[in-house]
């Protein structure tokens, strides 16, 4: 199954609690785009309201969160 480009990331931030559609809009207007939102500093975070706790779940995410695994599962359910 074949998704569009940056799906993955979209997931992951779905998958985040804190940061919903309009702190997630916010962070890629500053970094450029969603894979460059997933991979944001503390800083470019903190810029765009971000608080210390969502912060530290976006943190945790990315080491936590497989997201190639998780289009996997995604398109094994047959969805996507």
């Amino acid at each position: 199954m074949t998704f569009a480009p940056y799906t993955q990331y979209y997931l992951g931030f779905n998958l985040v609690p804190g940061i919903g559609p309009l702190r997630l809009a916010r962070l890629i207007e500053r970094c450029g785009s969603v894979e460059a939102a997933w991979q944001a500093s503390a800083a470019d975070l903190l810029a765009v309201g971000i608080d210390a706790r969502s912060s530290a779940a976006l943190a945790a995410a990315r080491q936590q969160i497989d997201l190639e695994s998780e289009l996997e599962r995604i398109a094994a359910l047959g969805c996507g």
